[in-house]
């Protein structure tokens, strides 16, 4: 039996997501600000509401992904606000936790279940259903609720993580650990760079090793080329790596934890967009290094 679904947000992660749950639910009431993504979720059968306050309006299960944290605010407290009990937020947007807490606290207070759900993976996993949601729930909660197979439409595994908050926490470490990694690999680069090694040697070595990492294959591209525009399918601007690294910093604050690491990734990432980095990939972090300590090059 189908859900009373909605998703709000058919951006390049919503889009995809929404597809999936229509194909696996067989309905789905979709809103966004844009007529085009909302235009092929018709032609596909999905419903197309006027607003955001008739997906709250109609529906028991309420999908959203939001492009950034402010955005993320405004519309669950909306959200929260003109709900009813028993509802079912599923939030995939990546959030910080201390408004995840904060807007878990409004909705207890309303009988609305609030489940942070956010979302690894890129666009084209979405929409092949191969994403990694961790989901501020446990198992047993989802099924009962009608949820699950609803998360399990767009993912290739859901990381069922018992408590609300859990599974934002779990996405903003995953965040600040490739971030960090990232950084690592531009020094080592550099390094190797000053050496004469060749890149290739040095990116063989390195993923036949014991330091081998998924960000430095998803990123060897741009980093190969020396270009970190959007043109690789794996862009992903340094504003975004910039926000995610200063969720982790706020939540170790609120943890009473210091975090130098983090904090020190933070600083390069802040001079990258100081130099006009802004809209280059997260890996011209590696460019910046090489700007700032060029390696002489061999005669």
């Amino acid at each position: 039996m189908a859900v009373k679904a909605g998703f709000i947000g058919l951006g390049t992660m919503g889009l995809p997501m929404a597809k999936n749950i229509l194909k696996a639910n067989g309905q789905l009431l979709v809103a966004d600000l844009v007529d085009a993504p909302k235009e092929e979720m018709k032609s596909l059968g999905a419903d197309v509401a006027v607003d955001n306050d008739q997906v709250c309006a109609e529906c028991d299960v309420i999908f959203t992904s939001l492009p950034n944290h402010k955005v993320v605010e405004l519309v669950l407290n909306s959200l929260i606000e003109n709900g009813r009990a028993g509802q079912y937020i599923v939030d995939t947007s990546t959030n910080t936790y201390r408004m995840c807490q904060e807007l878990k606290e409004k909705a207890d207070a309303k009988g609305i279940h609030y489940v942070d759900s956010p979302i690894s993976g890129g666009a084209a996993r979405a929409l092949a259903g191969d994403l990694s949601v961790m989901t501020g729930a446990t198992e047993e909660e989802m099924e009962k609720s009608g949820v699950k197979p609803l998360l399990e439409s767009i993912a290739r595994e859901v990381h069922y993580t018992g408590k609300t908050g859990n599974g934002l926490a779990l996405k903003i470490l995953n965040n600040m650990l490739s971030k960090s990694i990232l950084y690592a690999d531009a020094e080592a680069i550099l390094m190797a760079d000053h050496l004469g090694i060749p890149f290739e040697v040095f990116y063989n070595v390195i993923q036949s090793s014991s330091s081998q990492n998924e960000i430095f294959r998803i990123k060897k591209e741009h980093i190969q080329n020396n270009e970190y525009g959007k043109s690789n399918k794996s862009y992903s601007p340094i504003t975004m790596s910039l926000k995610d690294l200063k969720a982790a910093r706020e939540l170790s604050d609120d943890l009473g934890i210091a975090n130098f690491g983090c904090n020190n990734c933070i600083q390069w990432y802040e001079m990258g967009m100081q130099r006009g980095y802004e809209e280059q990939d997260s890996s011209s972090i590696v460019g910046l290094l090489r700007e700032l300590q060029p390696a002489k090059k061999n005669d």
